[in-house]
């Protein structure tokens, strides 16, 4: 049997990332924004309901509405609110609808760590990972980038944590003791939906720390994905083949950013993508991107 959320929000940006997500994880429910002139025909045929509110706005929903009322936003434990999708879901598993009805959240394991190995000009880059790699298209509480470049190519709208920069976070995850759950109070929200370390204190802080650091933090990246419902994206640029390989064998997903099709057409970039599948685990995904076409019609080409 099915179970119905109705969402009370006002922003229809929110309520279709919120819908796209809870229809991800529950498909048994009945999802729709909240009318004001009540509840729709297909509402009235459902016994069970859900009501969630927008409380950081005061969007309460009518006290004729007969259904368990969860709110949306939550303290981040920063003095900020914040929806809490992995909040919300087990609020909706604990209640009566959900249990009554068999509700069981479908969650996707197997694309949370993505490397984004790119050869673009960093508009192209950035347009790239905005249109088909960006923060909406991880299915987790915490969408967190990582650059692993040099600093000069990062996006200028990255800021510093309070708590240091992408520097102060690699040279931390060098301690064993390091904890994968403590990246994020590294991390900062940035202006397109990620968290993010920031640019480094020095524009080659990166490969000086070294790829033995790079790949410790990837391995704490792996683990806070699959413990604490994040999701990851790493973008590296700058490395050499063999330091490249280190970083791919800890990623769901490799995605390969080329300026043009005539790229794999050279002997030796054939022969390196060769080398970065086999270097991926049993699984793992690899997809080359071309920009010249998602410029305008996009494309991609799994290998």
């Amino acid at each position: 049997m099915a179970f119905g959320i109705i969402i009370y929000e006002e922003d229809d940006y929110l309520y279709s990332l919120i819908r796209e997500r809870l229809s991800f994880r529950f498909p048994q429910a009945y999802i729709d924004k909240a009318d004001k002139r009540g509840l729709n025909s297909d509402f009235k045929l459902i016994k069970d309901i859900l009501v969630l509110y927008d409380n950081k706005t005061g969007n309460m929903p009518p006290s004729n509405i007969d259904g368990t009322a969860i709110p949306l936003f939550y303290e981040d434990g920063k003095g900020h609110l914040i929806i809490d999708i992995r909040r919300i879901c087990d609020s909706i598993l604990r209640s009566g609808a959900a249990q009554s009805n068999g509700a069981v959240p479908v969650i996707d394991d197997n694309d949370r760590l993505r490397l984004l190995i790119s050869y673009a000009y960093i508009d192209e880059r950035e347009n790239f990972i905005k249109r088909v790699i960006g923060p909406d298209s991880f299915d987790t509480m915490h969408p967190i980038r990582i650059d692993l470049m040099s600093g000069i190519r990062m996006p200028p709208l990255f800021t510093h944590s309070r708590n240091g920069s992408i520097t102060t976070l690699l040279r931390k995850c060098t301690d064993r003791k390091f904890d994968p759950k403590e990246i994020l109070s590294y991390l900062n929200p940035d202006s397109n939906g990620f968290l993010s370390a920031g640019k480094p204190e020095s524009e080659d802080d990166v490969y000086d720390s070294g790829i033995a650091s790079c790949s410790r933090l990837m391995a704490l990246l792996k683990a806070l994905c699959i413990r604490d419902n994040a999701g990851a994206l790493v973008v590296a640029e700058g490395w050499r083949e063999s330091e490249l390989l280190e970083l791919i064998q800890y990623c769901d997903t490799l995605h390969i950013l080329l300026p043009a099709r005539m790229c794999t057409e050279d002997t030796g970039m054939v022969k390196e993508l060769g080398l970065f599948k086999r270097a991926l685990t049993s699984g793992a995904l690899m997809t080359v991107h071309y920009c010249e076409d998602y410029k305008e019609n996009y494309e991609s080409i799994r290998i």
